[in-house]
């Protein structure tokens, strides 16, 4: 139960979660402006940070590039595709610096604190209550302001991933689709300059990838790194939940097959951006509007006071 009374502060918006979807809503607005995450900006990864090339030259974070692939792989037991990916190379690039170059561009204030829920219309934190006309959930497959008390079990909400940094060096992009591997799921080989981001991840949200994904490693002759896991959604979610915006995760915008979720949250968020700034936009010219109005009536009244 939210039980935090603070007074709330007042912003023109307030974004929560400093994810892809977050950033790329931030980076849009303008005036008062709240960024809300529990941990610092790109300290957790949530992705295996690989998407077209073009994603990060388009938006300014080409300094974040670890390695570019002109080629794609995928192995089956029976059969291995090659595709040439030279048109339109992919990379792989570093979450932290890709996620810090785009805070770079936003006009915010980030804090850092734990989002407990909405209540009110007030976004209710560890650092107190927040309230704006606009807010926005990018915080990823929690869902921690449109969530609510769903019944749902996570797992058939969302799939699961779990990954690996490895010495294994390679010049392609590899996904694995193998039912002796994961049944209803696919493995990857991600190159990321100084070795590769090995993984699986299932539709179905089984989470206890660890043992196949350490058999996987053995195979190749090869030893995990730390690990990283989360989870991702398998559908669309709402997209709108009563005044509140959500992108990204939040709204279940991933891509099916691979399960790439950067371009979408970068998409829609930057959508949402323009959208949510429009409507700050429009509300200031009301206001505006209205004042002059109120202004030029007064002025009017005390000419006729003095008549």
């Amino acid at each position: 139960m939210l039980c935090l009374r603070m007074p709330a502060r007042d912003y023109d918006a307030i974004v929560v979660g400093a994810s892809f979807g977050g950033l790329a809503v931030a980076r849009q607005l303008r005036g008062e402006v709240l960024l809300l995450d529990r941990n610092e900006v790109g300290a957790v990864q949530t992705s295996a940070c690989g998407t077209p090339l073009w994603v990060p030259e388009t938006l300014g974070v080409s300094a974040s590039v670890l390695q570019v692939h002109d080629r794609l792989v995928i192995r089956t037991p029976t059969r291995t595709v090659r595709y040439d990916l030279s048109s339109v190379p992919f990379c792989t690039f570093d979450y932290r610096a890709f996620c810090q170059g785009l805070l770079a561009q936003c006009r915010v204030r980030f804090l850092r604190t734990s989002v407990l829920g909405i209540q009110d219309n007030a976004v209710v934190t560890g650092e107190g209550r927040f309230t704006a006309p606009v807010i926005v959930d990018c915080s990823g497959w929690r869902r921690a302001i449109t969530g609510g008390a769903e019944s749902e079990a996570r797992s058939r909400r969302h799939s699961f991933g779990l990954e690996t940094h490895t010495p294994f060096r390679d010049e392609g992009l590899t996904f694995l689709l193998d039912r002796r591997l994961i049944p209803q799921g696919l493995g990857w080989i991600f190159p990321v300059g100084s070795g590769s981001l090995i993984g699986l991840g299932s539709y179905v949200g089984r989470s206890k990838l660890r043992p196949a994904l350490d058999r996987l490693l053995r195979e190749h002759g090869m030893s995990a790194g730390s690990y990283h896991g989360t989870y991702f959604p398998n559908r669309l979610l709402r997209a709108t939940v009563d005044r509140v915006f959500a992108v990204g995760d939040a709204a279940g915008q991933c891509l099916p097959l691979t399960a790439e979720g950067i371009r979408p949250a970068l998409y829609f968020g930057g959508e949402c951006g323009r959208i949510v700034q429009q409507v700050l936009d429009g509300a200031r010219l009301r206001f505006v509007n209205e004042m002059t109005a109120r202004l030029a009536r007064y002025k009017a009244s005390k000419r006729e006071g003095q008549t």
